[in-house]
């Protein structure tokens, strides 16, 4: 028999159906045995006894109590830290998101899987349960004791600021709404303000790169025309096909070009062969800098340019290249896997 071993707590709480007598009522003293509630209620529910040994990394077959006992002894030995911070009062324990997000998490009665167009415990557990209660200045043990979303604790022990706009960037990066540009925090930029990068643009903002000036802008819906799969909602865009081959694009700028005979890839007609220089017709030329003669030169005069007989012909991307719509299977036994209220850890 394999030992239970559960380094990373949140591996192995997945969500597998049914909240038929399930009781969710936790506070800051019992959270690990509601996690384990949940977490083995879903399991015995829709998981194959497979999947239940390898979630809890033992050999044999475990009954549902033994589940939930080997899983609040785990994250009991995992949080003492997190304990240690709730009993001095450096954080504090909000039952209401945890309680939330618990029940969030437990299926539909009857039900192991559905189809959505997002995970239906995303809202309900974004808020963490675990809050700071150490002000800035003030000795701390991890970040999570800072009060705040804007500080942290820094490896003096005391929660910090990050920097605001106009400040010097940090190793921890800038607070909310802030970027780092050139080693100072500025603010996110908004819609139809210009980008290099989406990292720079506010919350639901993209950076259109394929616009001549890019600017953040507004993130599509299913359906509405894309350049990549960073402009959609749902973060997939249908690729369309290269006219003159088989690869996929999503720009004309991404198809190369083929050269009319011989269907070698090219950018330029010069890619194809030799041109004649219209001025000297028996001077072979790549470009038209040959084609420029000096007087007395005997092949030819003045400047021309180079004739190319074999042309390059640019590729264009066809096809519907659209924003897919946001579909989901929610999968209670595999997709809900590191969603559970996982305690911090730093």
């Amino acid at each position: 028999m394999r030992p239970l071993h559960l380094v990373a707590f949140g591996i192995v709480l997945a969500n597998c159906g049914g909240d038929d007598g399930l009781s969710i009522n936790a506070n800051k003293d019992n959270f690990c045995s509601q996690i384990a509630d949940v977490a083995c209620h879903n399991l015995y529910q829709c998981c194959t006894e497979g999947e239940i040994e390898n979630y809890l990394n033992v050999s044999d077959p475990r009954t549902q109590s033994q589940c939930q006992d080997d899983l609040t002894k785990a994250c009991e030995r995992d949080t003492a830290k997190l304990a240690d911070a709730l009993d001095s009062k450096r954080a504090t324990f909000d039952s209401k998101a945890m309680n939330d997000c618990l029940n969030a998490l437990v299926a539909p009665s009857g039900e192991c899987a559905t189809v959505d167009t997002m995970l239906p415990w995303v809202d309900a557990c974004m808020t963490s349960a675990w809050v700071g209660a150490v002000g800035e200045g003030n000795m701390c043990y991890a970040t999570f004791e800072c009060a705040g979303s804007d500080s942290y604790c820094s490896p003096s022990q005391t929660c910090t600021a990050l920097p605001g706009a106009n400040q010097p960037c940090s190793a921890y990066g800038c607070a909310h709404g802030l970027y780092c540009a050139g080693g100072t925090c500025q603010p996110l930029v908004g819609q139809g303000g210009m980008c290099t990068s989406t990292s720079q643009c506010a919350k639901d903002l993209f950076c259109d790169t394929s616009q001549p000036t890019p600017v953040c802008s507004t993130l599509h819906d299913g359906g509405q025309a894309c350049t990549s799969s960073a402009s959609c909602k749902s973060g997939q865009c249908n690729p369309g096909t290269c006219s003159n081959s088989t690869s996929t694009c999503y720009t004309d700028a991404q198809c190369y070009g083929r050269c009319e005979t011989g269907g070698g890839y090219c950018n330029t007609d010069s890619n194809c062969g030799e041109g004649t220089c219209s001025n000297s017709p028996t001077t072979y030329c790549t470009s038209d800098i040959y084609c420029n003669f000096g007087s007395g030169s005997g092949s030819g005069s003045g400047s021309g340019t180079c004739v190319y007989t074999n042309h390059c012909q640019p590729g264009t991307c066809q096809g519907d290249i659209v924003c897919a719509s946001t579909q989901l299977v929610v999968d209670y036994c595999t997709s809900a896997l590191g969603s559970l209220p996982v305690p911090p850890t730093n």
